[in-house]
């Protein structure tokens, strides 16, 4: 899985798949970003005050980063019941009838 994390803009995206406005405020404040490459990645720090990057720091986990991942799961999720809603709410047509 290919992970990015960036919590001051609330963007979560899995595998090429973002979404933004996703309430990240749960996210320790130094998390500037989180980039996870299939098996390992790194965390962005930042100085919670100034803003400035601090350090990197290599993760070979992402576990502590699961509720981030729920929460895409929901976005994803909420977003692919409204497309199924939009689709049944459309007329089906065959040529130029509409059924």
């Amino acid at each position: 899985m290919r992970l990015t994390i960036i919590p001051v803009d609330g963007y979560v995206s899995v595998d090429g798949k973002g979404f933004g406005g996703i309430n990240l405020s749960f996210v320790d404040a130094s998390v500037h970003a989180v980039q996870w490459y299939e098996t390992h990645g790194e965390i962005e720090r930042k100085d919670p005050i100034t803003g400035r990057m601090v350090a990197n720091e290599v993760i070979t986990s992402i576990g502590s980063f699961q509720p981030v991942l729920d929460a895409w799961q929901a976005a994803k999720t909420a977003e692919e019941t409204a497309l199924i809603a939009a689709a049944n709410n459309q007329p089906t047509t065959t040529g130029s009838q509409t059924l």
